[in-house]
């Protein structure tokens, strides 16, 4: 199973104007969120101080990411990428010809 983190970027042009909906608007995202880290569907989720931006980790395959990334579109930019871990690492580091 493939790791991936992605950076998002909220795209404050598809927020109201309207302070009333733009709160529900962001509640409603924030729900999602709290959703699928319950689930286990996301393993973490954190913003930026200060900003509308963040990070997410995610573990599955391309398609499952693709699928997750969709909730949010097209309120929010995602930039993914797939990440390793330490052993993964050694792993190919190890099988370095000498």
């Amino acid at each position: 199973m493939a790791k991936y983190m992605a950076l998002f970027d909220v795209d404050t042009s598809r927020l109201s104007d309207d302070p009333k909906m733009r709160k529900a608007q962001l509640l409603g995202a924030e729900e999602l969120v709290a959703q699928k880290l319950k689930e286990g569907v996301l393993k973490e989720w954190g913003s930026f101080a200060g900003e509308l931006r963040g990070y997410m980790i995610f573990e599955g395959s391309a398609v499952d990411l693709h699928a997750i990334t969709a909730l949010w579109v097209p309120v929010v930019k995602f930039t993914t990428r797939e990440v390793l871990t330490i052993d993964e690492i050694n792993k190919v580091t190890k099988a370095l010809p000498e």
